[in-house]
């Protein structure tokens, strides 16, 4: 089993009562994934991230966000 250290990168409040927090997990192995935490009130959805894929996310919620702005 591989040790893994958590560290915080960012917490955000979403509209419709959404907490989001995101969390740096690298492991002993060198290799580091990005945590999602979506919280909705008791419901909780987690998923993880390897650096190309954050990227590739991250860039498309920039393109929307750039063209869907007032």
């Amino acid at each position: 089993m591989s040790d893994e250290t958590i560290t915080d990168v960012a917490e955000f409040n979403f509209p419709f009562k959404k907490h989001v927090t995101l969390k740096n997990v690298a492991y002993d192995n060198g290799s580091n994934w990005l945590r999602v935490t979506i919280r909705e009130q008791r419901r909780f959805t987690i998923f993880d991230l390897d650096p190309e894929s954050a990227a590739g996310f991250g860039a498309t919620l920039s393109e929307w966000a750039k063209e869907n702005q007032g």
